[in-house]
């Protein structure tokens, strides 16, 4: 629910920037005001989850942000998007450092790889329907897609505040078919840098997807429905990936399913610079998911994985998350307007080449 109606707004923000008048470097200036917000938050957020009741850490988020997406309804000025989008990732700091520490609490690797998997899962879908259903909705009404979110965290902030959850008995999920040989921590530490820079391309080239192509869609003639399916498909391919890595364990303490991902997203964002037809730009946001679903899992693994403070592990990971949601949408702004529409995706190859090198030295080093 927090990301079916998360994916809504942050569908329909960009959207509403353009119909107000924005240019190429506001929309990008926007984006990065929020994940700057969701970053800073973070490092607060993930104290508060590991010494106060997490369930109602989560219900007072739910809450805040039905009073934030109720607000945008409102708004008639650019310039009040650049205060009201901190506001909306502010209450996702609060909201998924406190419930990713719920999931992963008295977690081993087997059980703590399977329930983050479904729960990567479950997060995948709500967030791929959102710009589904804000593409439909925004065609009947600009403010109609806010108007649901606002409805879908005011439900799940009371289910929150009423839900009582047995927490005394505990699956318990012996690691008998794995391969689960203890571990040393130096390469948990490894491991745990190299997804996080992983992570953090996958975030910088999706929050360029999501606050600069709609601007490059809207040159191409895209509906905003249509526009609501293309940024739909990384989410469905993350989905696969998030299934495939909740009933294997191949992917843990091992470079290639980082790097490959990353190959494959250099390829797609160099589709992604040339085309024009959305079948192929298509295909190229689909190499993206397979990077935010190999890279997203492993980070987050990682940050849980022999780590006591879980709240603190969490949102180590989400800050990681944000600065890459900071500077895509950032610099890839600025570059659109200076350069042309089409140059942040060849920025994004860039970055992601640089990562590659940069993980592999990292692997390599003891």
């Amino acid at each position: 629910m927090m990301d079916l109606c998360t994916g809504l707004v942050t569908f329909a923000i960009p959207l509403l920037a353009l119909q107000l008048g924005a240019s190429v470097v506001e929309l990008g200036l926007i984006g990065t005001a929020g994940s700057v917000a969701y970053t800073i938050s973070c490092a607060f957020t993930g104290k508060l989850a590991d010494r106060f009741d997490r369930q109602r850490l989560m219900a007072i988020a739910a809450l805040w942000a039905a009073v934030v997406f109720g607000i945008l309804i409102y708004v008639e000025q650019v310039w009040m998007l650049f205060f009201i989008t901190p506001l909306c990732w502010m209450t996702l700091a609060l909201f998924w450092p406190a419930l990713q520490a719920t999931l992963a609490e008295g977690k081993n690797r087997v059980q703590l790889a399977k329930t983050l998997g479904t729960f990567n899962m479950v997060w995948t879908i709500g967030y791929m329907n959102g710009p589904i259903i804000g593409g439909l909705s925004y065609e009947v009404n600009s403010r109609f897609p806010f108007g649901l979110a606002m409805i879908g965290m005011l439900l799940l902030a009371v289910a929150l505040f009423l839900l009582r959850i047995d927490r005394s008995v505990a699956a318990s999920e012996p690691e008998d078919d794995v391969d689960t040989a203890p571990v040393e921590m130096g390469d948990t530490v490894r491991y745990r840098r190299v997804a996080w820079i992983a992570a953090f391309t996958g975030f910088f080239v999706m929050g360029i997807l999501n606050n600069q192509f709609p601007k490059l869609a809207e040159e191409l003639s895209i509906s905003p429905a249509v526009l609501g399916y293309l940024l739909a498909v990384p989410r469905l391919i993350q989905f696969l990936i998030f299934t495939l890595a909740r009933k294997s364990h191949f992917w843990q303490f091992r470079l290639y399913p980082l790097i490959v991902p990353q190959v494959a997203t250099v390829i797609g964002m160099i589709i992604t610079a040339l085309a024009s037809d959305p079948i192929y730009i298509g295909v190229g946001f689909a190499t993206l998911g397979l990077l935010v679903g190999g890279s997203f899992t492993a980070s987050q693994f990682y940050s849980f994985f022999q780590q006591e403070r879980k709240g603190e592990g969490g949102a180590l990971n989400e800050m990681i998350v944000g600065l890459g949601n900071v500077s895509g949408p950032l610099i890839g702004g600025v570059l659109a307007q200076m350069v042309g529409l089409r140059a942040p995706y060849v920025l994004c190859c860039v970055v992601l080449c640089a990562a590659i090198v940069i993980e592999y030295r990292l692997i390599r080093s003891k």
